[in-house]
């Protein structure tokens, strides 16, 4: 598996672009922790885990290193 942030730049845009068309469809959400799981199930069949989380603090909004 290679881990999604070492893929060449393109090779995330399509990766992003196929998960967009296939999410199309999906129930929507706000939620950042959904989205995030969402991406990194689809992924993980793909071949290259996302390994990203949003463990984050109350005051804390970004997102946990990749």
């Amino acid at each position: 598996m290679t881990p999604f942030k070492t893929l060449p730049p393109e090779v995330q845009t399509q990766l992003r672009d196929t998960y967009a068309k296939e999410m199309g469809t999906q129930a929507k959400t706000c939620s950042l922790d959904e989205k995030i799981a969402r991406f990194n199930a689809w992924l993980a069949p793909q071949g290259c885990p996302l390994i990203w989380t949003t463990s984050r603090g109350a005051n804390d909004h970004s997102a946990a290193s990749i």
